[in-house]
């Protein structure tokens, strides 16, 4: 423990410029503008917990008393106070009205002490807001371990533009992770719950809404809500209603579409072993037992289900019946440096309640290097010497290869299906810049079967070149950006597609209006629409 004293200095003014990040000073500053570090304050002791400093220091027997810019530096955590005491006897360190800033949150706190790495706080206003808290945690206790960078929330709500929307009794947090990932709502995971955009019709509501419930909250819900309406203003609307949750060892959802052609349901439920699933719009359902028996590298995988399907689609290939069997599968995975090895080929045996049997084997190998450049080859075969009567069991035949190459800002993809006589590429090129990066992309798709033209002839090869521009990710306060995108049909010579989106940044969220349009179809599931698509992120 060492203690630094001098004479203060007086302060230097400092005046720079950073475009629009600082506009917004006059009106209450932004977040993350700290004061000096602790370390250049005039006065410093070197604690257990830390770096503690000050603007002055007296000593009252074992206490240290920091005033004047009183501030602690350790890690995980920048803590200042109008007053920091510390006492060495004990190692605590006590504060009043303290501010806290991690490199992704800030917190307000009436009171607390550091004792064992660990800042036990009480009055607690805590944000990721880069100025204000229109978007904040409020909790009566907090415990936060700087060392792990857990932090512990008792008694707390969360507030939007002071709307309650929230209570825990208790409440996990990281410190180094975003506040989506810690609420779960990371696009990744779950897309953005408010849905508001126009594809074929308005659609708007819930998607995948959490259901908050009182208790331990640790980034994972029970239950999630669905309720949407979709292709508002078309001939066919639909009103959705969705239910998914999760218990241990259990989960299940379900939707309902409401519409004028006829309802139609689909959903999921599994517990251990046994599982029921259906889709009516496909005519699926099916009850049954499926359970995994791990050996070294062999996975042995049991079956048994009574099911119904339509193969082809239509009520007319109906077929119904019991289904048992079993898959077996080897994984052989060897790493020697930038190389990497995958093998795994597997066969599936199964009965029926006719004199019928279910045979499919094949697999699935890969190469890969990654060094200086980065290299992929697969190939996939899977052969099917009898046909299946469902698709829980079915593995669709087909011989591909496949690679991928990617060196710095080049990537290509490509592959073919054996079986189909088909080949298709995709050639990505990047140019990044300070400001983002301008890419193109060329797709294209050699005896592709399957699109029709307006004209009624099969489309037999495709080819569309996409260019667009990708800004960096939202820095600042009330800046903006553009990412347009333009894409060319050269077989049919014209605009295959085009789109904006615009993002807008304030203290607290970054939103997201965007607009895309297909002219020209490239893919069967693609329609020649509009789409207009709104989002929110949280800073």
């Amino acid at each position: 423990m060492g203690l630094k004293a001098s004479s203060p200095s007086f302060p230097q003014r400092r005046l720079f410029l950073q475009g629009l990040c600082f506009l917004a000073l006059g009106w209450g500053g932004l977040a993350w503008a700290s004061p000096a570090p602790c370390s250049e304050q005039p006065y410093t002791l070197e604690t257990p917990e830390g770096l503690a400093g000050g603007g002055n220091l007296e000593f009252d027997g074992d206490l240290a008393v920091f005033t004047d810019g009183a501030c602690l530096q350790t890690k995980g955590l920048s803590l200042r106070a109008p007053e920091l005491r510390y006492d060495q006897q004990s190692g605590e360190l006590t504060a009043q009205q303290i501010e806290v800033e991690t490199p992704r949150y800030r917190f307000w706190a009436e009171a607390g002490q550091v004792k064992g790495r660990v800042l036990q706080a009480r009055g607690i206003r805590i944000t990721t807001c880069r100025c204000g808290d229109d978007l904040r945690l409020m909790s009566e206790r907090l415990s936060f371990d700087t060392q792990s960078g857990e932090v512990i929330l008792e008694e707390s709500r969360l507030e939007v533009y002071r709307l309650g929307l929230a209570r825990f009794e208790a409440m996990r947090l990281n410190a180094n992770r975003t506040l989506e990932e810690n609420l779960g709502l990371q696009a990744d995971a779950l897309p953005f719950p408010l849905r508001l955009d126009f594809d074929q019709g308005l659609n708007l509501g819930l998607s995948g809404f959490p259901l908050l419930e009182p208790g331990v909250f640790s980034g994972q819900f029970s239950s999630r809500l669905t309720l949407l309406a979709l292709r508002l203003g078309s001939p066919d609307p639909i009103l959705r209603l969705g239910l998914w949750g999760q218990a241990a060892g259990r989960r299940g959802w379900l939707e309902l579409d409401l519409k004028p052609s006829g309802p139609a349901s689909r959903g999921e439920v599994v517990d251990g072993p046994m599982f029921f699933v259906h889709d009516s719009e496909k005519g699926r359902f099916a009850f049954g037992l499926k359970r995994a028996f791990q050996l070294d590298r062999f996975t042995l995988t049991p079956f048994g289900w009574i099911a119904q399907d339509w193969p082809d689609g239509t009520p007319a290939s109906q077929v119904q019946g019991l289904a048992a069997g079993a898959e077996l599968r080897y994984n052989l995975e060897v790493q020697e440096g930038p190389f990497r090895f995958r093998l795994e080929p597997f066969g599936v045996l199964g009965f029926y309640d006719q004199p019928q049997q279910y045979l499919a084997y094949g697999g699935y190998a890969e190469g890969r290097y990654e060094g200086a450049f980065a290299l992929k080859l697969g190939y996939t075969w899977i052969i099917e010497p009898t046909p299946g009567r469902f698709w829980l069991e079915r593995r669709e035949a087909t011989q591909t290869l496949s690679g991928s190459l990617s060196y710095q800002h080049i990537r290509l993809e490509a592959s073919h299906n054996f079986l189909l006589d088909q080949t298709q590429t995709s050639l990505r090129l990047g140019y990044p810049q300070s400001y983002g990066e301008i890419w193109a992309q060329l797709n294209t798709c050699w005896n592709c079967v399957g699109k029709t033209l307006s004209n009624g002839r099969d489309d037999w090869e495709r080819r569309e070149l996409v260019l667009g521009f990708t800004p960096v990710p939202l820095s600042c306060t009330y800046d903006l950006s553009l990412a347009p995108f333009l894409g060319y049909d050269f077989l049919r010579q014209g605009v295959s597609r085009w789109g904006l989106e615009l993002r807008y940044a304030d203290c607290c969220f970054i939103w997201r209006l965007g607009y895309q349009e297909v002219r020209i179809a490239q893919h069967p599931d693609e329609i020649p629409n509009g789409k207009l698509t709104f989002g929110l992120e949280i800073r």
